[in-house]
């Protein structure tokens, strides 16, 4: 496997390869990958409780349903119907799936649900693979359990970031051509920020597997499905668009003065402790050759936050795109300085985020998220 330019330096870098064992034990692995999202989920979901008591009936109007019922709407009637939020017109492989499922009503609320355990499952097999370590893989999944890439899927009904989220994680570092050419296929039928994030995806690609990462390949597959939703979406082909865009376009160009000022806070909520592993990805060791090199991987993870910090309000959910630059940096910290000081650091930044205050940041609303025992508390008191 060729080495890609940032292992190329001192003595002290080494390669981490893809375990060559990875396919020989395949019960005992997924043994493993289920122990740790469950356990992640637990971790998560204590320190980082949704609103429980608002989850027993349907509250329209509230950031916490309003999404789960449009996304129950798209589920049961036909597509093209209107729909409050027009961008979500064209996010049709979350509805796909739910009739697949045949999962109607509340039952298709579980689509991002299932989008998570995914999330997390690529996470944890991707990270012992590359690391060869479950210590690294269980930390890092357990990090990614508790940043906004969970936090808006298990806090607001029917948010399916974990899904994109997923294909842009397969796209920066599973080295299967299947799962690669699935991810390119629904990745833009999920989420718009799929796109947006895309290039700096197959940048950790080039980067992590280098000449053996199907670049071209990669690269081809993303366009073409890219530019096929493109012209089906701008020919409204599929007849989606039955809601105007034209209030929802207002709306944000009215609104970006107001929420501007919080937009620092959502990204930093975003990920919280995790940003120390976006940063090694970016500039590894900080080496002079290293620090002129990382304006173009700074330049891919700064645009798509640019852009969707005018887009929408709810910038916490933002940096979800910068996951792959997450996993990336554990494995570049590894490379650079060893797997023990790595899994020290690992656990610190996991210790944090849980005991880090965490909130979902949506226009200028920083919305708390409290531990397990609150809610619980809170949910008794409602009763």
């Amino acid at each position: 496997m060729a080495h890609p330019p940032w292992c190329a330096g001192g003595a002290k870098e080494r390669r981490v390869e893809l375990n060559p064992s990875a396919q020989a034990t395949p019960h005992p692995r997924w043994l493993r990958v289920a122990a740790i999202v469950l356990g992640s989920l637990a971790l998560a979901l204590f320190f980082q409780c949704p609103r429980l008591w608002i989850f027993s009936q349907p509250v329209p109007g509230s950031v916490y349903w309003d999404r789960g019922l449009q996304f129950i709407q798209q589920c049961d009637a036909p597509l093209g119907a209107p729909l409050a939020d027009a961008a979500l017109a064209w996010r049709v492989a979350p509805v796909l799936l739910a009739k697949t499922l045949a999962l109607h009503g509340r039952a298709a609320l579980a689509v991002p649900w299932i989008g998570l355990v995914l999330l997390l499952a690529q996470c944890a097999w991707v990270m012992a693979a590359r690391t060869r370590d479950w210590r690294a893989a269980a930390f890092t999944t357990a990090l990614i359990a508790t940043t906004g890439a969970t936090a808006t899927v298990t806090s607001w009904l029917g948010i399916n970031d974990a899904w994109y989220a997923a294909a842009l994680v397969a796209i920066a570092l599973q080295p299967s051509a299947g799962l690669l050419l699935l991810a390119a296929a629904i990745g833009p039928w999920v989420d718009e920020r799929f796109i947006l994030a895309l290039p700096l995806a197959l940048w950790v690609r080039h980067q992590a597997l280098g000449a053996a990462g199907r670049i071209r390949v990669a690269t081809f597959a993303a366009a073409a499905s890219i530019g096929a939703y493109l012209a089906l979406r701008l020919g409204n082909v599929l007849h989606l668009s039955g809601a105007s865009s034209e209030g929802y376009w207002r709306y944000v160009l009215g609104g970006i003065p107001a929420w501007w000022p919080w937009v620092s806070l959502g990204w930093f909520m975003g990920l919280r402790a995790a940003w120390v592993w976006v940063a090694v990805a970016i500039g590894g060791g900080w080496r002079k050759d290293e620090r002129r090199a990382a304006w173009f991987p700074a330049l891919l993870a700064a645009a798509p936050l640019a852009v969707m910090s005018v887009l929408a309000s709810d910038t916490s959910r933002s940096p979800t795109m910068l996951l792959p630059l997450v996993l990336f940096g554990v494995e570049r910290f590894i490379a650079l300085r060893g797997i023990e000081p790595a899994i020290r650091i690992a656990r610190f930044l996991l210790v944090a985020n849980l005991l880090m205050p965490a909130m979902n940041v949506t226009y200028r609303n920083a919305d708390p998220v409290n531990m397990l025992p609150v809610e619980l508390a809170r949910w008794a008191r409602v009763r």
